[in-house]
């Protein structure tokens, strides 16, 4: 069988490495250190298939699937995008559940979480009671808060359609799963890294074997946020959710060992952090941000090279850092804040504040989220909620602004009535989208060409923007219903790598191709917020993708056919 995910674990180790089969079935595994290992194959409608081997000479390991009778056995193997593609959508009332769905029920967690299971209607009335009031931080209001107004609107519509798809009766669904991964995708080393759970929690499911389905981010699970690789093979993570002892942390490349890095904040946690970047220097940078008062933010530095951590503070006549920062190549840093971003000059360590043209508008207060530089210097931030980007010159110290182009298919799917009731609607948080939406979440740049992109998370595309001129095309993903793009990072080669955050993908754009390539990682509920490269001359090119829901930090590492064969001949001696 071809594209079989293949892992590997060591007996104490926290590094777990995975590869995929060739077309006859083989699979090759980089050198890996002599010692005994956990090792498990899987593929989506089979039984995962586990053995032993000891590594103290090459090791031939054979693994024969068997298929899973019970569909419910499958079902809860798969991955968010396969959820989602399944869903019926082929009427008009249909594809407008369809649409409110990966919109309004993937904002927070991957579709495969609540879809795994089956609830008659009654039940996905609750689960929706719960969703409306809880907010994008996971936080319950007040009995008497208000509820998120479009799920509220279209609550009764939408459980009487996931009943019909995931209830007790026959489902409506129609599951037509993807190849498993070939060519370029089936190359693909992935090496993934635990980060320890702290204050004596334990976990239940780590996602590493998909027949117990995603996990739940409960019991203090989630909070790897985002994550860079320093050039000396290290992991710098930030931790996103509230911490006794990380406000960041370093994981040794090789070892697997953690360091953890806590700056103070208030009632004995860590103060918190987002976005993290690494300048041209090899120096980390990140944000920070009280998690107790969500006060003024700052701006972090460490270096790999001594890990000592510097706070820089910006003046108080701006609002402070937020989440999402990039280094340039002029020796500067940009960061995000609530209203638009600040660039902080490394030699003078000064800010310069730019505001976004528009903070408050008719739907309320707009979230500033994504941030990136392009190679002239310049900063592009985005305003999710309302399809908005900026865009920062740094020579004139001017903002200016352009929206994206809705989804008009969903618009246009619009009754009187809703179209009604979305002319007044604010969204409370920017997961609470516009279902015509494209939600543009975070962005990268190509540091040697003329493009930044924007990951378009609710519309399933990137949008592709010119540097000088602003003209912007919007790139489809191959299943724009169910690939959901998050982050972008851009390679040398200015293909534009996204971490699929609603599912476990890498996709892979190559802009002179028009092609993408997915990617399978090999834990259920990744759930990515995130993704970096690091291109280090003599070494390969490796892409870093932190796993949010999972607490661990996935590095993919492409292959070529050389490399291969040259594996295949060593373990034919």
């Amino acid at each position: 069988m071809s594209g079989v995910t293949v892992s590997a674990k060591a007996e104490g180790s926290t590094i777990a490495t995975s590869v995929y089969t060739d077309e006859a079935g083989g699979y090759y595994f980089p050198p890996l250190p002599d010692g005994k290992y956990r090792v498990w194959a899987q593929a989506l409608t089979y039984q995962t298939a586990k053995s032993n081997v000891d590594l103290s000479k090459t090791t031939h390991q054979d693994f024969a699937l068997q298929p899973m009778t019970n569909q419910e056995d499958w079902v809860r193997q798969l991955p968010g995008d396969e959820f989602l593609a399944a869903l019926p959508g082929d009427t008009p009332d249909d594809y407008r559940m369809k649409t409110l769905v990966r919109k309004n029920c993937t904002g927070c967690h991957s579709a495969s979480y609540p879809l795994q299971h089956r609830f008659d209607e009654e039940g996905w009335y609750k689960v929706l009671d719960l969703m409306k009031m809880v907010n994008v931080l996971g936080v319950y209001p007040r009995p008497d808060g208000k509820p998120t107004g479009n799920i509220d609107f279209h609550q009764r519509e939408i459980a009487k359609y996931l009943a019909r798809a995931r209830g007790p009766g026959e489902s409506s669904m129609k599951f037509k799963l993807r190849p498993r991964p070939s060519g370029e995708a089936a190359r693909a080393v992935v090496r993934e890294y635990d980060f320890p759970m702290e204050s004596g929690h334990h976990r239940a499911n780590d996602g590493s074997d998909w027949s117990l389905g995603t996990p739940s981010e409960m019991h203090h699970v989630s909070g790897v946020h985002d994550a860079q690789m320093d050039f000396n093979g290290d992991i710098w993570i930030t931790f996103g959710h509230t911490s006794i002892d990380t406000t960041i942390a370093k994981i040794d490349g090789k070892s697997g060992a953690v360091k953890h890095f806590k700056l103070d904040d208030q009632r004995g946690v860590a103060t918190g952090t987002h976005g993290i970047t690494r300048d041209e220097n090899g120096v980390m940078w990140f944000n920070t941000r009280s998690h107790v008062s969500r006060s003024h933010g700052g701006l972090g530095r460490v270096d790999p090279k001594d890990d000592k951590v510097q706070v820089y503070l910006p003046p108080r006549s701006t609002t402070g850092t937020a989440g999402t920062i990039d280094a340039d190549l002029n020796g500067n840093i940009w960061v995000t804040s609530p209203d638009g971003a600040l660039r902080f000059d490394i030699k003078e360590e000064k800010f310069t504040e730019f505001k976004s043209v528009t903070y408050k508008g008719n739907h309320g207060t707009a979230t500033v989220y994504g941030l990136a530089t392009d190679r002239l210097g310049n900063g592009w931030w985005l305003l999710m909620t309302e399809d908005l980007i900026d865009h920062g010159d740094a020579k004139t110290g001017k903002t200016s602004e352009f929206r994206l182009p809705p989804e008009k298919a969903a618009m246009d799917n619009l009754s009187a009535e809703q179209q009604k009731f979305y002319q007044t609607f604010q969204p409370p948080d920017f997961n609470a989208p516009y279902p015509w939406a494209q939600a543009p979440r975070r962005m990268g740049a190509d540091k040697h060409g003329d493009f930044v992109y924007t990951g378009n998370s609710f519309g399933g595309t990137l949008a592709k923007i010119n540097i000088h001129t602003k003209e912007t095309t919007l790139v489809p993903l191959p299943n724009p219903e169910s690939d959901q793009p998050y982050q972008v990072a851009v390679d040398s080669g200015h293909n534009a790598w996204t971490n699929l955050w609603s599912t476990d993908k890498v996709g892979k754009y190559d802009p002179a191709s028009n092609k993408w390539t997915l990617f399978d990682l090999p834990t259920r509920g990744t759930e990515s917020r995130y993704i970096s490269i690091l291109e280090r001359p003599g070494q390969p090119m490796r892409v870093v993708v932190p796993y949010s829901r999972s607490r661990k930090v996935g590095v993919l590492t492409p292959r070529t056919e050389a490399e291969i064969a040259a594996l295949k001949t060593q373990v034919g001696r």
